[in-house]
């Protein structure tokens, strides 16, 4: 076959992180298949989700909509979150396995986070284990997670078990490529710092030391001090997603009103397939990023863009860990953290380069690292008839 149809469901109008996966994804794949065209039917896991409630994994038309493709693929995002007990694994992908079984298609789940942090049930663990161990006992799935703890999650959860079953792969925004824009955002006679902060999960990221109306109060008094002593910058505020611009909103009710007025610009908020070509272009034009969401942080670490970790959610360190990169943190959810990050920020914009051939390196051993799995991949593709 010269062209290989694809039906791909994951996220495509929610997180613009997301997009940035897919994008990766795609570039990897159109590399190790070439010159096979890809043909790609995007479905958006929302619409399996409750709240929707406009497709269902376990109904014929799904079943057969699956079989009309050579591949399916399920991710990458946070998919494998153990928090919904009335799914049949436990997590958003509510496939049964019998439906597994009247599905011929391979299915690639690929670079999916396994998140507990908002907590998971006894029986949602156990449903869990028994779709890993039915999907990685077939040859007809391939399973990977991402490095963003997920493997080690898998392991607390589980021992060894699946060590030698599922793959730790890095994000596939990690490889992902962005176009060059006229960005009305800049101006030339001042350099960009990018900050993307959030605000959903508020109770988890500030539920112990301080409350998030004070991390706002004093991450506004650190982007003054900084402002004020570093003529030459301006902030550059960036939605990932639509509640992303309530946080945005909130800090610049806080800013000091000259600052804002003259030197402070906010990024539209964008979704959809392309997306994170201008939002992710737009990063590439900033000296540095100061990041709360997971992929503000993958996608400056991606193309060498000095970071600091606005860090207030375990996946985020874990995250840094997994790079070896945890001198980049900075816990905002705990008391004092403006004079560490102050201090950062500054020393930061002191070593910029030297950072950035860090990241070169490290991404330049994330791309080895990851090689095998897209040869592997590559096989498993061959092994099933597709290429």
């Amino acid at each position: 076959m010269n062209t290989i149809n694809i039906l791909h469901i994951a996220s495509f109008n929610g997180n613009i992180g997301d997009n940035a996966n897919h994008n990766g994804l795609r570039n990897k794949l159109e590399k190790i298949l070439f010159p096979k065209k890809l043909n790609f039917k995007e479905i958006e896991m929302r619409e399996f989700y409750q709240s929707w409630n406009l497709r269902d994994f376990n109904s014929n038309a799904f079943i057969e909509l699956c079989n009309e493709y050579h591949l399916v693929i399920i991710g990458g995002g946070n998919f494998f979150e153990l928090k919904w007990d009335y799914s049949f694994t436990g997590t958003t992908i509510n496939i049964s396995k019998e439906t597994l079984l009247k599905i011929s298609t391979p299915i690639l789940f690929f670079g999916l986070g396994c998140d507990i942090a908002k907590g998971a049930s006894e029986n949602a663990i156990y449903k869990f284990d028994e779709f890993l161990s039915n999907v990685t006992s077939s040859d007809n799935y391939l399973v990977s997670v991402r490095n963003d703890g997920s493997y080690q999650t898998l392991q607390s959860l589980y021992g060894t078990k699946y060590n030698d079953k599922i793959y730790r792969i890095a994000d596939g925004a990690f490889f992902m490529t962005t176009d060059t824009y006229d960005f009305p955002e800049l101006q030339c006679n001042y350099q960009s710092i990018g900050i993307n902060i959030a605000r959903d999960m508020e109770s988890i990221r500030f539920n112990k030391n301080i409350t998030y109306k004070e991390f706002i109060n004093g991450f506004s008094t650190v982007l003054d001090t900084f402002l004020e002593n570093n003529k030459l910058y301006q902030i550059i505020l960036i939605p990932h997603i639509y509640s992303d611009l309530t946080a945005i909103s909130d800090l610049l009710n806080y800013l000091n009103d000259k600052h804002r007025r003259t030197r402070v610009k906010v990024a539209p908020y964008l979704t959809g397939r392309g997306s994170e070509s201008y939002i992710f272009g737009l990063y590439q034009q900033c000296k540095c990023i100061l990041g709360m969401r997971f992929h503000s942080n993958v996608c400056a670490i991606a193309h060498n863009i000095p970071t600091i970790a606005l860090s207030s959610y375990k996946k985020i360190n874990d995250l840094y860990r997994e790079l070896s990169l945890e001198d980049r943190l900075v816990n905002v959810n705990e008391r004092g953290f403006e004079e560490v990050l102050l201090s950062k920020l500054n020393n930061t914009l002191k070593t910029l380069t030297t950072l950035s051939n860090e990241y070169a390196y490290k991404n330049e051993q994330l791309k080895k690292q990851n090689d095998s799995f897209y040869c592997d991949l590559k096989n498993w593709l061959e092994r099933k008839g597709i290429l």
